[in-house]
């Protein structure tokens, strides 16, 4: 018997099998220029005028919804309550690198962007959202865990 039982479990290891995954999730964006950064404590306050979009992954095929300005079409101007992750990553303009980087520096960056009037993307995680009347939107508060750095080369 305990040679039978050794035989199978040999079997089992050995041959590949079927494996089910979910590959389901739901990921949250949002980019555009930052104006009226201030801090909060260990939170960031500002104002983004750009586009929020939720990615979600169903299988192999991610849909993506994005919130527009609905009197326009545009960009929105979305009030945002943030705070820095941890661990945080400052990414490059395109996004193919990136560096850990140590508390505050989200901070640094969002102060170093507002008023540039360069593009900073982030990516979102633990969010609460609100939806208001008229299709506004306003990031209640969020965790950031990337966001785009234009000084990181």
């Amino acid at each position: 018997m305990r040679g039978f039982l050794a035989a199978v479990w040999a079997v089992v290891a050995l041959v590949p099998g079927a494996v089910a995954a979910k590959g389901e999730g739901i990921g949250l964006w949002m980019e555009g220029q930052v104006s009226e950064v201030r801090t909060e404590g260990r939170d960031i306050r500002l104002v983004l005028t750009g586009r929020f979009w939720f990615d979600q992954y169903r299988g192999q095929e991610p849909s993506i919804i994005e919130v527009h300005d609905p009197r326009t079409g545009g960009a929105a101007t979305i009030p945002v309550l943030v705070m820095q992750g941890r661990p945080f990553y400052a990414m490059s303009e395109n996004w193919r690198g990136g560096a850990i980087r140590k508390s505050g520096a989200l901070l640094e960056i969002l102060q170093a962007a507002s008023g540039s009037g360069k593009i900073v993307r982030f990516e979102l995680a633990d969010s609460r959202l609100a939806f208001g009347r008229g299709g506004t939107l306003a990031v209640e508060h969020a965790i950031v865990r990337r966001a785009t750095d234009h000084a990181l080369r």
